[in-house]
């Protein structure tokens, strides 16, 4: 045990893979309901021991591996064990017949583990909605995937260059009235591109290295972020703009949750009760990375997600009050104008939102020491400004 807090060492090997092969055998095998509620349980329970037992030896490693990979392991085996039959009912849209459910142990299993890192369910018949579209043209892909994993890293290196050097602005309380809400909004701002351009930059990486290696094909990788043109409103801005790696959860306990409930699809009700299902659903997932810091940090995610639940509420319910003008005015002036409106709208919410959830991730450590082992913009550029 790591003798500073208590925590065994986190193995990738036992803690990361195994689960995962699990999942994979067990979607495989098609159990039977009682044998699949005792693996969950059992998956589970491995997942909440590991989150509160192990350590990474890394504040930004613990959130990232906590919120990104085992939080995203706990809801996998809730979707694919009690949500749903993905070998009956799932398919590869690429994949010729026979269907899977009639292949082999071994093929089943591969899909079954395509299945379980396929965040967006990219190519298969359950794909999330609103992903950007893909090229199917490798010439085109890699042309792409080089300008863009090219710019990302400079703004990563442009925002680190600010973040750490400057940190105190993060750490320190801010001056009072207006000059610190502009000060806490700037900073939050600088800290939400570099989330974003990191983000952009690992998923540019590797999604060259699986298509230069012919371990999947360019449309296995459309683009992880959408246009920020589409981000007038905060709904926009979630479920469209910002990345969909969640996204299969929020659909499937949405859908199970008007289903129980008796709403019928497509109203204001049922598009109400899946808002609000989907960021009960995000709390407690990006709260597994909370408990990977640290037990006394759990529940800290909670309050900025709730906050975009209810505003998003609030901002439906505008929305069908001024719909006219906000989207179905005759006039493009008038909807372009709503339009800057919207930008402004969720430019202010993130802006009192935001900073609270920034302060933590400084506090917690999250935020610590930058990405990039070297910054090509403080060593070669800014010395000679």
């Amino acid at each position: 045990m790591d003798p500073d807090n208590g925590r065994r060492p986190f193995s990738p090997l036992l803690h990361l893979v195994l689960p995962e092969m699990a999942l994979g055998v067990v979607i495989t095998l098609r159990a039977p309901w009682l044998a699949k509620l005792v693996a969950s349980f059992s998956l589970i329970a491995w997942v909440v021991y590991t989150l509160v037992s192990t350590d990474t030896g890394k504040a930004v490693d613990n959130y990232a591996v906590g919120s990104a990979v085992l939080g995203n392991t706990l809801f996998n085996t809730i979707l694919f064990l009690c949500f749903t039959d993905p070998i009956t009912e799932l398919r590869h849209l690429r994949t010729p017949e026979p269907a899977l459910s009639e292949r082999s142990f071994l093929a089943r299993f591969w899909n079954a583990l395509c299945l379980v890192r396929n965040n967006r369910l990219i190519g298969w018949n359950a794909q999330v909605p609103n992903v950007p579209p893909a090229t199917t043209s490798k010439a085109l892909f890699f042309r792409r995937r080089v300008l863009q994993l090219l710019s990302s890293a400079f703004l990563v290196d442009l925002t680190e260059s600010f973040v750490y050097p400057y940190r105190h602005f993060y750490d320190d309380p801010p001056p009072p009235g207006l000059a610190g809400y502009v000060l806490r909004s700037g900073t939050t701002f600088v800290w939400l591109v570099m989330t974003y351009a990191i983000l952009k930059m690992f998923y540019n990486i590797a999604s060259i290295l699986a298509v230069a290696l012919y371990l999947s094909e360019p449309q296995d990788w459309p683009d992880t972020f959408g246009s920020w043109k589409d981000a007038y409103t905060l709904r926009r801005l979630w479920g469209r703009t910002w990345h969909q790696n969640l996204r299969r959860h929020f659909h499937a306990w949405g859908a199970r949750a008007i289903r129980v409930l008796g709403i019928p699809r497509g109203t204001f009700l049922s598009s109400q009760v899946q808002l609000h299902t989907a960021f009960a659903v995000s709390a407690p997932l990006h709260s597994c990375g909370d408990l990977m810091l640290g037990v006394h940090h759990f529940g800290r995610s909670l309050p900025f997600f709730a906050a975009n639940a209810v505003a998003i509420a609030v901002e439906d319910v505008c929305t069908r009050v001024f719909g006219a003008a906000l989207g179905g005015g005759p006039r493009t002036r008038t909807r372009r104008a709503w339009r800057v409106v919207g930008y402004v709208w969720v430019a202010a919410f993130m802006s009192v939102a935001g900073p609270p959830y920034v302060q933590w991730h400084f506090e917690s450590g999250v935020v610590a020491e930058p990405v990039l082992p070297v910054s090509p913009l403080q060593r070669f550029v800014f010395p000679f400004l």
